[in-house]
Parts: C-alpha cells; sequence; structure tokens
C-alpha cells in the first residue's frame, strides 16, 4: 500500500528479515493488489539471490539484480524441490512468469526491501523506497518490542496491530521524522494501563481459585463476597485497557492522513495529550534529556471543529521544538538553570489560543523572520528537517484560517501562539 501511495511501479514486493543468530533470511512476499504470497526461508550462504542480499545488507547499500524468465522459474523450481514452498502458484500468483524481472533490495536495520518490476527503476523511485524502507524499520523495531510484552487482553492486542499499521501510513519526512519519539511516548503511557491490567488480571485469577473453594465449602456468603471483588477487578481491567486503547488512537491519528473533516475537539485534552506523549518520547530517545513541564488550562474553553490529527502535528512541532530549545540550553547552564515548556490556553470573545512557551535561549534577530519557511532550520545538520514550523504554518493559517506567531527575545526563551476561530 505505502508503494503504490509512493507510486513507485512494481509487480512484486517483499521483506526480507535478516535473522543473525540462525543466519536465515525470512521472507513475505505480496502482490501489487495486496495478495499475501507464500513466506519462506533462505540460508545466509545459499549461492545467488541470498548470499548477495545479505552481503550488501552487511555493507548498508542497495542491491540491484536482473532475472530473465529461466532464472525466475529455476529459483521458483528449486524453492519447490527445497520444500520451501508448496506450488507454483503460492510463489508467482495467477500470472505468467515474467521474461525479465529487475530485482531491488533497499537495506534498513532488520532486513531488506524488495521491489521487483518489469524495468529498472529510478533513482527518485529507488530514493523512495529508501525513505520508506527507514519508516518500515522504526515500525519493526515497535513490533519486536511489542513481542516481548505479556499477552493482555483481546482488545489491547488489537491496539498493538492497529498502532503497528499506523506506523507504516507516514510517508512524508516530517510525519517520519516525528514518529520515533511519538511512538516511545506512546510506548511509555501504554505501559502503565498495561500494568493495571496484568495485575488485576492476575488477583482475579487468586480470586477465582478461592471462588471454587468456598464453593466446595458451600460458604456463599463468602462467594458472594469474592464475586464482588471480581466484579470490581473486571471494570477497571476495562477501564485501563479504555485508556490504552485512546492512547493508540491518538497516535492512529497523528499518524494517518485521515479524512480531513473538522470535529469538535477538546483542544485542552490534545495539548495535555501530545505534551505528555512529547515528553516522554525525548526521554526514551534520550536518557540524559530532563525538563519540567506545566500546563494552564482555561477550563471555559469550548470545543472547536478542527481536524484533530492535524492539529496534534502542530502541537507535537511546537512542543517537541521547546523541549529542544531547554535541552539545548541545559547542556551550556547545568548548574543554575532550569529547562522549562509550558503550554496554556485561553478563550477569547470569537476565537481560542493556544501558547507553546520555552524558557531556552530564544531565536535570534536575524532569523526569526524565516522560520516558517519550508526547510529553514536552526538545529543542526541531520536533526532538523526545516519542515515542521513551515507544515505547521500551513496547517493553522490555511487549514484552519487561524493564525500562528511567534514572540521570542535572544537569551529569554520563545512563544508560540496559536489562534483558532470558533464556529
Amino acid at each position: 500500500h505505502e508503494l503504490q501511495a509512493l507510486e513507485v511501479p512494481f509487480v512484486r514486493c517483499g521483506v526480507f528479515i535478516m535473522n543473525n543468530e540462525q543466519q536465515k533470511i525470512q521472507t513475505y512476499l505480496s502482490t501489487p493488489d495486496g495478495e499475501s504470497l507464500t513466506s519462506f526461508e533462505l540460508d545466509y550462504h545459499a549461492e545467488g539471490i541470498a548470499s548477495n542480499a545479505v552481503k550488501y545488507w552487511k555493507k548498508n547499500k542497495v542491491f540491484k539484480d536482473f532475472w530473465d524468465e529461466k532464472q525466475f522459474t529455476n529459483f521458483m523450481q528449486n524453492l519447490i524441490d527445497e520444500g520451501k514452498i508448496a506450488d507454483v502458484e503460492s510463489f508467482r500468483g495467477k500470472s505468467a512468469p515474467p521474461q525479465s524481472l529487475y530485482l531491488h533490495f533497499v537495506p534498513f536495520t532488520q532486513g531488506m526491501l524488495y521491489v521487483g518490476d518489469l524495468s529498472p527503476l529510478t533513482d527518485e523511485k529507488l530514493n523512495l523506497v529508501k525513505t520508506l524502507a527507514e519508516a518500515f524499520s522504526m515500525a519493526y523495531a515497535r513490533y519486536e518490542d511489542f513481542e516481548h510484552l505479556e499477552e493482555a487482553k483481546n482488545k489491547i492486542e488489537s491496539t498493538f496491530n492497529e498502532l503497528k499499521s499506523a506506523q507504516t501510513q507516514l510517508i512524508q519526512a516530517e510525519k517520519m521524522a516525528s514518529l520515533g519519539e511519538l511512538t516511545a511516548g506512546i510506548a511509555h503511557e501504554i505501559q502503565n494501563p498495561l500494568n493495571f491490567v496484568n495485575n488485576f488480571s492476575e488477583v482475579s485469577s487468586e480470586l477465582l481459585e478461592e471462588l471454587k473453594e468456598e464453593l466446595e465449602k458451600g460458604d456463599f456468603e463468602e462467594v458472594k463476597a469474592i464475586t464482588g471483588d471480581v466484579m470490581q477487578n473486571l471494570e477497571k481491567i476495562l477501564q485501563h485497557g479504555n485508556r490504552a486503547s485512546g492512547i493508540v488512537k491518538s497516535m492512529l491519528q497523528h499518524s494517518r492522513a485521515g479524512s480531513g473533516e473538522k470535529e469538535l475537539t477538546d483542544i485542552n485534552a490534545l495539548a495535555d495529550e501530545y505534551l505528555r506523549l512529547s515528553y516522554h518520547g525525548l526521554r526514551a530517545k534520550d536518557k540524559s534529556f530532563n525538563a519540567d513541564f506545566k500546563t494552564d488550562f482555561d477550563e471555559s474553553l469550548p470545543k472547536i471543529n478542527v481536524v484533530p490529527q492535524e492539529i496534534g502535528r502542530v502541537l507535537l512541532n511546537l512542543i517537541n521544538n521547546a523541549f529542544y530549545a531547554v535541552s539545548e540550553k541545559a547542556k551550556k547552564n547545568k548548574q543554575d538553570y532550569k529547562p522549562t515548556v509550558s503550554i496554556s490556553t485561553k478563550h477569547l470573545k470569537s476565537s481560542i489560543e493556544i501558547s507553546v512557551r520555552d524558557n531556552g535561549d530564544g531565536i535570534p534577530d536575524k532569523v526569526v523572520d524565516k522560520i516558517f519557511q519550508p526547510f529553514y532550520t536552526t538545529k543542526p545538520t541531520g536533526q532538523g528537517t526545516g519542515l515542521g514550523l513551515s507544515m505547521s504554518y500551513e496547517i493553522v493559517t490555511k487549514g484552519h484560517e487561524g493564525e500562528l506567531k511567534v514572540q521570542t527575545k535572544e537569551g529569554a526563551g520563545t512563544e508560540f501562539i496559536i489562534t483558532l476561530p470558533v464556529n
């Protein structure tokens, strides 16, 4: 689906997951219409495509190859002879074998993304596949982390699947840049309700054992008491399961393009959620990072019509920038400086105001007029794309007919103010 969204041509695509410990390659193949073909294992040192893919993966380089119809058929027949696949159709689908097939393998941390087409990919399309490989790597890393969590209720397991699916939706550079930080924050936030679910499930299991003993004794008063405790525990499990589901929904709203339709949104709740996810995401990324954060929400703030995932992206960009600013200043003023990020809301007559403020070094006067320009960034090379603020400005001003302005004083911090109409 992501290859189609990026308009990359292909007749086959797949994922090669490298297992260094077992010296095996686990492959998964798919057709352009989303039909899942067979999956099979290849040995690291098998001649041909397997050993070459491993060699280039270890060098972190793109591997390209070409097969004619005979080579394609021979490879397929070898898999059948070795018992790795059941039959011809499970490997090639219902289509005839290609007379020519250009194979492209793009490396990521855990393996290679495979794209096969009747013609070689252009450099432009290959670069898009490289971007997708980076996003897939982050998604697969989260998948591996989640595999180690204990099995919980079906509802929470399904939210994990949605989370992993959501991660692959990010095809724009800025969305992918924020994805790792956001999911790291979610991993922290979701652990709390997961712990509650596990604990209450364990206690309920013990209570049910006691319930069986009391039933055998015929002590029905005690049975009633234990039943009441179990029911309370189940209510707690449901409550914390819903909390976990809500966190994942926030992630889905951030990562999906969505319908673009506005809906009545609680801005206070949205701001609070993204503030915490941003903080914990940055903490997960850099254990040495630390800062205070404060909120001052106007309780009279009405719900307003916005596209929540878009305003969420704006808030995440501004909050991430604020934490970055105070973190950089803290590195230079470790003794007497207390890094702080504040977010507040205010209900005006016909609009609402959201403020994101930090006590960092501020923005120099000579560049403050450029910060909303696309690809302009004050961060060092490799730490910023220059798209965050320009994208935020477009969302607020054009997408929501609002205003985004900055107030800053060099050495004394920065405040971004979002004004959105109430309608």
